[in-house]
């Protein structure tokens, strides 16, 4: 069973996301160009280094940055059980678990992450969710498994274009993050402004 939901910011998670997101980007970048100059297998040992140790750059900070990226996936998924408690959504689980499922996880993350956003967009004057553009989650996600696949292929090519994409994918992903953070912020302002006004109330009316 699942413990109360509470609020908490999500900013300082989402400011690591954004860092390690930013991190990640570059280093894919630097592989991409680094394949461009050296070729996917370089001859030279000094241009195997090179590559070698962008590759392993860009593992370390992508490990990093899928945890801190969950953490901050949880954290706002919560933070949707008191944003618009009405509205159903998927377990706090999802957050973790779809990331793990073979296949499902070229879906589930998406789906995941689509459904925080739509409940964490504005609401009317009866709590609902009014419609909202997923566009920057669709285009991170798109992106994101085009670099996944193309990352599989072999050749100098893919593999440039597969860093590419990673790098498109981790700005989209900084976007996103923002973007989410800075929805339920605002439902958290107007949740402090409306219990300022009308703990003021009686006193006015005194």
């Amino acid at each position: 069973m699942s413990s109360p939901a509470f609020y908490a910011s999500p900013r300082a998670l989402a400011t690591t996301c954004s860092v390690l997101l930013g991190l990640t980007g570059l280093s894919a970048l630097w592989n991409a160009a680094a394949v461009l100059i050296f070729g996917a297998a370089p001859e030279s040992p000094t241009d195997t280094a090179l590559l070698g140790a962008g590759n392993i750059a860009e593992v370390l900070l992508t490990l990093a940055t899928a945890v801190a990226f969950i953490m901050w996936l949880y954290r706002v998924r919560v933070n949707v059980e008191v944003i618009c408690p009405q509205v159903y959504q998927r377990g706090r689980g999802w957050t973790i678990g779809a990331w793990f499922i073979p296949f499902a996880n070229l879906y589930l993350p998406w789906r995941v992450t689509a459904d925080i956003w739509n409940a964490s967009g504005p609401t009317d004057q009866h709590g609902v969710p009014q419609p909202i553009r997923t566009g920057v989650v669709n285009a991170w996600w798109t992106t994101w498994v085009i670099g996944l696949v193309l990352g599989r292929l072999e050749g100098q090519a893919a593999a440039t274009a597969a860093e590419s994409a990673t790098a498109v994918a981790a700005v989209l992903a900084i976007l996103m993050v923002r973007g989410l953070t800075d929805m339920q912020q605002r439902h958290a302002e107007a949740a402090r402004t409306a219990a300022l006004a009308a703990y003021r109330a009686p006193a006015e009316h005194a």
